[in-house]
């Protein structure tokens, strides 16, 4: 079995990128399979599955120059691939976590069951360290999580998140552990939770490893209010960078009647909390696509993507390694271009509801919501953030022929 597959053209220069593309129904989707550079010889990992209800394979690419054209021939592999280290995720229901490692290293884990009142990532680690440091070295320049979970300033932060503080007169964003005593919810009475149901898929491989979660948002008195499907993607790519994407879609839940997000400061639609290392109050720099840098100058305002960049690991004797982590909109989200919410003290996210105004899904329709997470070293420019939301916004085409 071998199709041919032409990627390209597009009107922006990639490097370092996962393609995608379609494939006919009756593919054999099972045992190893490589794609081969036509021009190059080049054999590199493919990935086939058919979570999103389409066969499709996925595959790394060094390079695509804008207006470039480049044909692979998609075939089984003989056998698997040495070196090809991809995602991995080990599920632990017994502990209530996913646990993500990138290339055999630890990248993230989602915490999905009680006692958290919501789910979340955490650690967020970004690919930091000197040559040659090691768990031993005094350089503190190890890899570390470049989001924070639980700061005492604000607890119910949690790393990378979604929540909502008013939704239907429930408070679904504050905990009962706040940092000061008579700290009460937002609205209402009680707590709400966004309680963990099934995972539909979870996926490893040599190019992208990720998952399909059901939720669902219950209020104090056991009512369920929203039906929440979310999904994530993590990539493996090479050097010291990482990307994944993370989708939510809301739908109010057969019985429950519209649901609003109130128009609140305190949702999380998403949110994430940038380590204190980096954040503008220690150094970093907060930066949208306009091009506009420091919180108060971003908070509000309307950009394809926020950056939070700074001096991520220091030691006596050493420059600081700089690293950053940047959120960005996906055009398909409602109202895209949005509003950014970012303060100096670390939260980064979209908040539709606080800036457009209360957003009411009416029984059977659904909100998705669209973000990349980018992780890289140096500031937004450096990092090449903004290329990074040209591949996301526009993939590479890709078509396949079948030469069976």
């Amino acid at each position: 079995m071998r199709f041919t597959i032409e990627l390209g053209p597009t009107t922006t220069p990639r490097e370092n990128f996962v393609a995608e593309c379609s494939l006919p129904g009756d593919v054999d989707l099972r045992g190893a399979w490589e794609v081969v550079d036509m021009e190059r010889g080049e054999a590199l990992a493919a990935q086939l599955d058919d979570v999103g209800g389409t066969p499709r394979v996925s595959w790394f690419v060094r390079e695509l120059a804008p207006g470039e054209r480049r044909t692979y021939e998609l075939r089984f592999a003989e056998a698997t691939l040495e070196g090809q280290r991809g995602i991995t995720l080990h599920d632990q229901p017994e502990n209530g976590r996913v646990v993500v490692y990138y290339g055999g290293l630890l990248q993230t884990i989602y915490h999905y069951g009680l006692p958290s009142y919501r789910p979340y990532f955490w650690p967020n680690v970004a690919p930091s360290g000197r040559a040659h440091s090691g768990v031993g070295s005094m350089d503190g320049s190890q890899p570390k999580s470049i989001t924070d979970d639980g700061p005492p300033d604000h607890t119910w932060h949690r790393s990378l998140w979604y929540a909502c503080g008013d939704l239907n007169g429930v408070d679904f964003y504050l905990e009962p552990a706040a940092m000061q005593e008579g700290y009460g919810p937002h609205v209402g009475s009680g707590w709400g939770r966004i309680m963990h149901r099934s995972f539909d898929w979870q996926v490893s491989g040599p190019v992208w490893g990720g998952f399909q979660q059901r939720c669902q948002w219950v209020a104090p008195d056991g009512a369920v209010l929203l039906d929440d499907v979310r999904r994530f993607r993590m990539y493996r790519l090479r050097g010291r960078i990482r990307l994944w994407d993370i989708e939510a879609e809301f739908t109010p839940h057969p019985g429950a009647g519209a649901v609003t997000f109130g128009q609140t400061n305190e949702n999380a639609l998403p949110l994430m909390r940038v380590a204190d290392i980096i954040d503008e109050w220690d150094g970093g720099t907060m930066t949208l696509s306009t091009g506009a840098t420091g919180s108060p100058q971003c908070f509000g305002q309307r950009a394809e993507w926020a950056d939070c960049s700074g001096p991520f690991t220091r030691a006596p004797g050493h420059d600081p390694e700089i690293f950053g982590i940047a959120m960005l909109d996906h055009p398909t989200n409602r109202n895209h271009p949005n509003a950014w919410f970012v303060r100096g003290y670390g939260p980064v996210g979209t908040n539709l509801p606080f800036f457009d105004g209360p957003l009411t899904l009416q029984p059977g329709e659904t909100w998705t919501l669209r973000h990349r997470l980018y992780i890289h070293q140096g500031y937004a420019d450096e990092g090449g953030v903004a290329a990074r939301f040209a591949e996301y916004a526009e993939p590479a085409q890709t078509t396949a022929y079948d030469e069976r």
